[in-house]
């Protein structure tokens, strides 16, 4: 992989079966766990936030 975002973030495996699987759920589904995540994300306080970040950032 070679673009700018490279050294960003982090890579994990899905097994394909399960991303099939997660297709299948309704959109509704989908989007109302991805708010879920963020409101949860939004009560961490600063230290866990900033925890988090390094992950997203290069290294």
């Amino acid at each position: 992989m070679n673009t700018k975002d490279e050294g960003k973030g982090y890579i994990y495996h899905i097994e394909e079966e399960v991303l099939q699987e997660y297709q299948k759920k309704p959109i509704y589904l989908r989007l109302k766990w991805l708010y879920m995540g963020n409101c949860l994300r939004m009560g961490y306080n600063k230290k866990i936030k900033d925890a988090h970040d390094v992950f997203r950032k290069d290294t």
